[in-house]
């Protein structure tokens, strides 16, 4: 009942580091902000079509729909913010390897609520994940600059806002579909960061791009954008938010495979042998237990 949850989260992290690739295309062209904005509205709007052409989408009651909405402006709004402000002062891979602690803080928060329990395999998974991250990487993030606490501090913030999405969201898509959740929380963190675009002044930055551009934008909102987004939140229905959490780590993995592939970047031996880590780490706290997988809204 573990495997294909799994699977999709793995899925959603794979095409994740290719959305990292497409924005890196996207941001030399505009603002970051920018591009986040017509990523999350792109992809709000791709599941929003969805849920009605396929009548999967499942009414929201009264009382569920601030606590959806607020998630959706923290993970989709805030988490982008915190996450783009905080490479203005690390470089990627230091940022990467900060936000690799995002499986361990999901644990940590998980089990603080009652939500899973805390075991060695799950534990040794997340430790082994982020060693396989931090050797992978680690030769990247070395910074020199003297406001590298700011990065790191920024960075923090977005792993540990990115836990209770994982911890709290599970409870609300067990008793809604993933495709109701994505075609809610999108537009929410969209708008967020639209009011933080306007407050910045830089509104003419969405529509600064070419034809280059608009085809990052366009694979930004679809494959790297909705299907990544419903695929996460599909798997966190199914299983522990920890279990969910880190597959996170093959995030930055991917992302510089791809680079390799689609940038003609290097491919390190330190990349590969962070890869095999990183997929031994998610082996682990994916190791069978005998209790039930969670029960997916019907």
């Amino acid at each position: 009942p573990q495997f294909l949850p799994t699977l999709a989260a793995i899925t959603a992290c794979v095409l994740g580091g290719a959305a990292i690739v497409a924005t890196r295309v996207a941001v030399a062209e505009s603002e970051p902000l920018a591009v986040a904005v017509l990523r999350y509205a792109g992809a709000g709007v791709v599941m929003f079509a969805i849920a009605l052409l396929l009548r999967r989408g499942r009414r929201v009651k009264t009382q569920e729909l601030g606590p959806v909405l607020a998630l959706g402006a923290l993970q989709f709004g805030l988490f982008g913010w915190l996450f783009t402000a905080s490479l203005q002062y690390v470089p990627a891979a230091r940022a990467a390897l900060v936000l690799a602690t995002m499986p361990m803080l999901t644990l940590a928060l998980s089990a603080l609520m009652g939500r899973e329990k805390l075991t060695g395999p799950k534990v040794l998974g997340a430790l082994f994940a982020f060693g396989g991250v931090a050797f992978a990487l680690g030769d990247r993030a070395q910074s020199a600059g003297d406001q590298v606490w700011r990065g790191d501090a920024l960075m923090f913030g977005a792993a540990l806002i990115g836990s209770v999405y994982n911890v709290v969201t599970g409870m609300y898509a067990r008793h809604l579909h993933a495709v109701t959740m994505c075609a809610i929380q999108l537009p929410a963190g969209a708008a967020a960061l639209f009011v933080a675009l306007l407050l910045s002044g830089d509104i003419a930055a969405l529509g600064a791009f070419d034809a280059r551009g608009w085809a990052a934008i366009a694979f930004l909102a679809t494959v790297g954008g909705a299907a990544s987004f419903y695929t996460w939140i599909w798997a966190l229905e199914r299983i522990a938010p920890s279990r969910v959490a880190v597959t996170i780590t093959l995030n930055p993995i991917a992302a510089a495979l791809l680079g390799a592939v689609i940038l003609n970047e290097p491919i390190t031996t330190r990349l590969l042998l962070g890869l095999v880590g990183v997929v031994a780490g998610i082996a682990l706290a994916n190791w069978p237990a005998r209790t039930a997988a969670i029960k997916p809204a019907e």
